[in-house]
């Protein structure tokens, strides 16, 4: 049986306006934009990625234009017999491109949405969920997952909301000063009871913030403190470990197996949190799960976005024996809601995945009518 052939690539761009704003420290979100990668090839098969466009609120414009007039000519055509060897192709192509843009991240943003729906494409072409297909055998059908995103504005509040969701571990965010973070803390932890919390500092911290939060901290009992630091803060890093009793958390922000080997051999975090709709799709995904894991360390897949990705990311979990929790945007998400035919489902702290071929998902046509945009 010869292989397919790739017909069709293309982005659907959606925008939802929020009914809550997220605000982070490098922007406010009003609505919540979700780029999505529709491959389809000679067999019939559809298959679905998701490209990282959360911030700037402007930046999508870049990525269609790079995926419109690079990846796009540079794949269809091509066979899809190994998603591995396109993805290789994509990153010895767009090289030169991204170091002579000094674009490094919105080129990895789009050769990781792209790889994900080839991969969708080739699991559907051969009629087994992705999971399974990555894993060599049968694989559960849910995934634990986490309630992320959790501001400063009635915590305790937010961790009821996510906790009537279905979820039972929270991250909140502390990077909003020494006025509200310790009073974060100590509602999450008095909410949460004796449920996991983590937190996430954004980048926003200094040595002698962080030392002004320890006793916080430490009495929170976090699972893990994430990014205290700018991630190009190496001095800070160098030090952390003696600063505070706390498990690291880095990945999110680190770009390639080179860059994620030098971050976890240099400050060897507990957890390491990639985000595969940044950088690595699933091709570079699975390297990033099994090499953490084979060194002991706890993997728990960054992801903040929408739907599509939410899946890609608990479906490489699932493949990989020993994975740990998956994260999940407990704001209110549009893209949750109507995105897709069908809505991600929390029960008891797990992620119901999808029986059918590949990821299982289909876009909702009555979304893309009403929410679709021109980037």
């Amino acid at each position: 049986m010869n292989a397919p052939v790739l017909t069709d690539l293309r982005t659907v761009l959606l925008r939802f306006p929020l009914p809550r704003p997220i605000v982070a420290p490098f922007g406010r979100l009003d609505a919540r934009l979700n780029l999505i990668v529709v491959a389809e090839t000679s067999d019939g098969a559809r298959g679905l990625g998701e490209i990282w466009a959360n911030f700037p609120f402007w930046g999508c414009s870049e990525k269609v234009a790079l995926f419109e007039q690079v990846v796009r000519p540079l794949l269809v055509g091509e066979t899809l017999d190994d998603p591995a060897r396109l993805y290789a192709l994509m990153q010895e192509k767009l090289r030169l491109l991204a170091l002579q843009w000094g674009a490094k991240g919105p080129v990895q943003h789009v050769i990781a949405g792209t790889d994900a729906a080839l991969w969708d494409a080739f699991a559907r072409g051969r009629g087994l969920p992705l999971r399974d297909l990555l894993s060599g055998k049968k694989t559960a059908n849910r995934y634990p997952v986490y309630a992320s995103g959790l501001s400063c504005d009635d915590t305790a509040g937010q961790i009821e909301e996510a906790r009537a969701l279905g979820h039972c571990r929270y991250k909140v965010r502390i990077s909003f000063g020494p006025d509200k973070d310790p009073a974060t803390l100590a509602a999450a932890r008095k909410a949460a009871g004796d449920e996991p919390i983590m937190a996430d500092a954004n980048q926003t911290l200094t040595p002698a913030s962080l030392l002004a939060l320890k006793d916080d901290i430490e009495a929170a009992r976090l699972d893990w403190l994430e990014e205290p630091f700018p991630v190009d803060d190496i001095a800070a890093y160098d030090d952390f470990p003696y600063r505070i009793d706390v498990p690291l958390a880095l990945g999110e922000n680190s770009y390639g197996r080179q860059e994620l080997a030098e971050v976890t051999a240099r400050w060897n975090p507990g957890v390491v949190q990639p985000d595969i709709t940044k950088c690595g799709g699933v091709s570079d995904g699975m390297v990033f799960a099994r090499d953490a894991i084979g060194q002991g360390r706890r993997l728990c897949l960054h992801n903040f976005g929408g739907a599509v990705g939410l899946y890609v990311s608990a479906n490489v979990m699932a493949a990989v024996e020993g994975a740990d929790w998956l994260e999940m945007d407990a704001n209110p998400n549009p893209s949750f809601d109507h995105a897709l035919t069908i809505t991600p489902t929390i029960r008891e702290g797990f992620l119901t995945l999808p029986e059918g071929p590949g990821l299982g998902i289909e876009l909702n046509e009555d979304a893309l009518a009403k929410w679709r945009v021109d980037d």
